[in-house]
Formats: structure tokens, sequence, C-alpha cells
């Protein structure tokens, strides 16, 4: 057994995922699931858990920033904290020539935090966040229907957020103590 075996995490279907897409080993998904349950941890702290040197786990993160597995660090905020009391998802159907046009202007809207492609019911599905129904009306809604090449759209108020992470990698922390996964 190799000494960062002891202390690395195992997410082993993630791992098996993404060394399928990528060439990731253990101590990447392990770094990974640090900085996703603390993005604001140390290089020397990530290390520290992981029984690797502060050099490794800097190159490490390098490395997955390079390959774009890693696309950028954030903040997750409490909405209503910063006035963004009312959360919405919207889904929307297009005319399927126009589908880069409206997207473009779908980038555009501030209140609009995440946009998706799909097969089915919809086209499009967007996640809003928004002041109030008034805003959400007038800058989203409104914006949305007027679009060249919208067919139709449907929106789905949230009445209370119960979990939201930046990201979905999945895995637990070896316990040292009882020897679990």
């Amino acid at each position: 057994m190799r000494v960062v075996d002891a202390a690395i995490v195992r997410p082993k279907l993630l791992s098996r995922m993404i060394r399928h897409y990528t060439l990731m080993d253990d101590l990447d998904c392990s770094i990974l699931w640090h900085l996703c349950e603390n993005g604001r941890a140390s290089t020397t702290e990530v290390a520290k858990e992981l029984g690797v040197a502060p050099s490794t786990v800097h190159n490490r993160i390098n490395r997955l920033k390079e390959a774009g597995v890693i696309e950028r660090f954030t903040v997750i905020l409490d909405p209503a904290t910063v006035g963004q009391t009312v959360t919405a998802y919207i889904g929307i159907n297009i005319e399927s020539e126009r589908r880069i046009a409206i997207i473009d202007r779908l980038q555009k809207i501030e209140d609009v935090c995440e946009i998706y492609e799909l097969l089915e019911p919809y086209d499009l599905f967007i996640k809003v966040r928004t002041h109030d129904i008034s805003s959400l009306k007038e800058r989203v809604l409104h914006t949305i229907n007027d679009l060249d090449g919208v067919l139709d759209s449907s929106t789905i108020l949230t009445t209370k957020r119960h979990k939201e992470v930046s990201s979905t990698v999945k895995g637990k922390v070896r316990d040292q103590h009882d020897n679990k996964f």
C-alpha cells in the first residue's frame, strides 16, 4: 500500500468515471473532493490530509485546471442575503434553427444563472435568480417570450432551497479510526 492510500479519498465510482474520460488517479480525485468540500483550503491543508507534499497538490491542481477539469473556483451565496429572493426554473421550447441566437441572448440576461440543452420535455432549461416576481416577469419572462424563435415557456417557482452544491464530485474521506470509506 502506498503511503498516500491511507489518507486518500476513495470516491470509487467517481474515480472510474473520471479516469474513463481523463488521465486521473486516486490522488487527483481526492484533491478534487477536498476542494469541493472547502474551496478555500490551502494546498498545505489538503496535502497534510492526503499525506503528500504541498508542491504535489499545487502541481496537480494546476494540471487539473489546464486540463479543464477545474473550470473555476467559486463561492455559493445565500441568495436571500444578496436580494435574490426568487429562484425559478424555466423550460423553453424553441425553433431549432434559432437555438444559438436564443442561447446567446439568454446568456446576456443578468438574472439567468444556468442554461442547459435538454432532450425532453423542453429544448432549453434555465435557472434564474431575481429580486421578486415583478422582476422575474419584466426582466426575464417577457424577454424570453419576446425572443424570435421561442415557441413557449413554462416556469417553476421554488419555495425553499434545501441543498445546493457547485460540483458533482462525490465520495467519502476514509475514516482512519474504523477503516471505513
